[in-house]
């Protein structure tokens, strides 16, 4: 060994004990990248942005989504310049590193014989959670799904971010069936039925959930067990709801020809038929049934009480039914998946359900919801049927990688688009449709310098999608050499990108004084000061560019520089 090496191996060997004497007592602990993540190295040289590409959007009204192709972490950092602590909840479904090539690394699938194949995973995890963390709310939660071969490390990685302070809780949900599972196999191993859900909040000071209600009548088989226990009420609306019949099941059924409840009775009861709705009630909410159907009431052994009104086929439960979910989940069913947004996606769809059950415990109904591993876009489903259904506005904001057979366009934006206006690519009928618009949007990159003035004119002629994405103005009105003009229907964003000109910002202004209703004005501004003498008109607000986008991405940039 010459001296050269000598040297380097001593300097490395003096690293490794420095890292030892600092490193904590307790917690995760992982070999650092030997070889960095090229994704993210680019970020030490190049800025990410995003571009829009029109001619994928889906306008279709409504609140407005996103969705943006190209690498997360690229996304993350571009979301970390607009949104900081303004994401209400975040969903992901990362690669469970099971070395089935579900994760690539440096665009190679990590070998399970890898020896660095969990420091690997870590490190992908690590640095896209932190930015993830940057994004959420005071009142924000993250709910991330993972199965055994990164759970313990996953919990771990998670105290180190979020805070062990933080954590709200670890669901574990029945994911499989035990069909296909040969007796004799039983000995041997034990069947995986479950998954997990981290959930993790921002601050544990400032949130709080909405419980989960477990009535029991999404199950068939539950409800059926209690049809015996039927008796019949003859609502008579001239009388109190004390005073109204209460018939025996037996002789109702004697009266209309039959000996029992069949099977096709007891179907009637499923609640995923779209013609029926489901109430909770106490006994005063039966003098607000206006019909005059007979009731069916249910009283299980165990004391839950049902009512089915058969005129409007709707089902009343009485306020002492309510149960509420714990953390474990047995109701997620992955049974024809397959059939969910009307796409195949060979790596697996979330079921509905259960993006539903956990999205419904954030209170906001209101709230902008984010998945960086978006696949085939089953958080976009799940929340526009939430809104659907309960008449909430929230908006979400996927992010799909595009080095993977070009899922973005090939099946993320088709299931939203199908889902959407309610029509297949094949012309066929998949459902009502949703009165929702998606745009859409793909990772760039432009050239940082070391003068940092130059740089922020460089990045200010390429911020118009970030400003449109935070504003929520869409649609575009004009563009010069020096300025654009976005809008909405209450809303208008103008942008001066474009050292002070007298002749070009008078032209500017004119421009905006024509303009009536609210208006966000957005002028360039190398120190994110703005000058106090620039007046527009009461119904302006005026913001400066692109300084602060620009300190955001330095400290990211030196983070990865410092190998955090």
């Amino acid at each position: 060994m010459d001296e050269y090496e000598l040297n380097k191996l001593l300097t490395k060997i003096n690293e490794l004990e420095a890292e030892l004497k600092t490193a904590k007592k307790y917690g995760l602990i992982w070999d650092k990248e030997k070889t960095k993540e090229e994704v993210v190295t680019l970020c030490e040289q190049f800025i990410p942005i995003l571009s829009r590409q029109s001619q994928f959007d889906i306008e279709n009204g409504g609140l407005d989504n996103i969705l943006i192709e190209g690498d997360n972490f690229h996304a993350l950092t571009c979301l970390n310049y607009i949104y900081q602590g303004m994401i209400d909840a975040i969903y992901i479904d990362p690669p469970y590193n099971t070395g089935n090539e579900d994760f690539i690394y440096n665009d190679n699938y990590v070998n399970p014989d890898d020896g660095y194949v969990h420091s690997k995973w870590l490190n992908f995890m690590e640095k896209r959670l932190k930015l993830a963390r940057n994004l959420l709310s005071n009142e924000g939660v993250i709910f991330i799904s993972i199965d055994d071969n990164e759970q313990a490390n996953l919990k771990l990685l998670c105290d180190q971010i979020f805070g062990p302070y933080n954590f709200v809780n670890c669901i574990a949900i029945k994911m499989s069936e035990m069909s296909g599972v040969k007796m004799s196999h039983i000995d041997k191993r034990l069947p995986k039925l479950k998954e997990y859900c981290l959930v993790y909040c921002k601050n544990r000071l400032y949130y709080s959930m909405n419980p989960i209600v477990n009535n029991r009548l999404d199950n068939l088989d539950e409800f059926a067990k209690y049809a015996k226990y039927y008796s019949k009420i003859i609502v008579d609306k001239t009388k109190p709801v004390e005073e109204w019949e209460i018939v025996p099941i037996d002789k109702y059924l004697k009266s209309i020809g039959k000996s029992n409840l069949s099977d096709r009775d007891i179907l009637k009861f499923k609640l995923d038929n779209a013609d029926r709705m489901v109430y909770r009630t106490n006994n005063k909410g039966f003098a607000n049934i206006q019909c005059d159907k007979p009731v069916a009431k249910v009283i299980s052994s165990t004391g839950i009480e049902y009512i089915w009104w058969e005129g409007k086929q709707m089902l009343f439960l009485s306020d002492y039914t309510t149960s509420f979910e714990g953390d474990l989940w047995y109701d997620i069913s992955t049974i024809n998946l397959n059939k969910e947004g009307g796409v195949d996606y060979q790596n697996g769809k979330k079921p509905q359900k259960l993006l539903t059950k956990l999205l419904s415990t954030v209170k906001n109904k209101d709230a902008l919801i984010l998945d960086f591993f978006a696949g085939s876009g089953s958080t976009g489903e799940a929340i526009l049927s939430m809104n659907n259904v309960d008449g909430g506005h929230r908006r979400f904001i996927l992010c799909q990688s595009c080095e993977d057979s070009d899922i973005a366009k090939n099946v993320t934006l088709k299931r939203l688009k199908t889902v959407i206006t309610g029509t297949k690519d094949d012309g066929t009928n998949y459902g009502n449709g949703y009165n929702a618009s998606l745009y859409f949007f793909k990772t760039d990159f432009i050239k940082d310098t070391k003068n940092s003035d130059q740089a922020k004119y460089n990045l200010v002629e390429k911020v118009d999608e970030l400003l449109c994405i935070l504003e929520d103005t869409f649609h575009f009105e004009s563009r010069n050499d020096f300025s654009s003009h976005y809008s909405n229907k209450e809303k208008h964003l103008f942008i001066y990108n474009d050292y002070f000109n007298e002749q070009k910002y008078n032209a500017f202004k004119d421009t905006v004084l024509k303009v009536n209703g609210e208006k966000v004005v957005y002028i360039f501004s190398t120190d994110n000061s703005v000058d106090e003498s620039i007046v527009f008109d009461n119904s302006t607000v005026v913001k400066s560019i692109p300084s602060k986008i620009y300190e955001i991405y330095k400290e990211i940039s030196d983070g990865i520089k410092r190998g955090e």
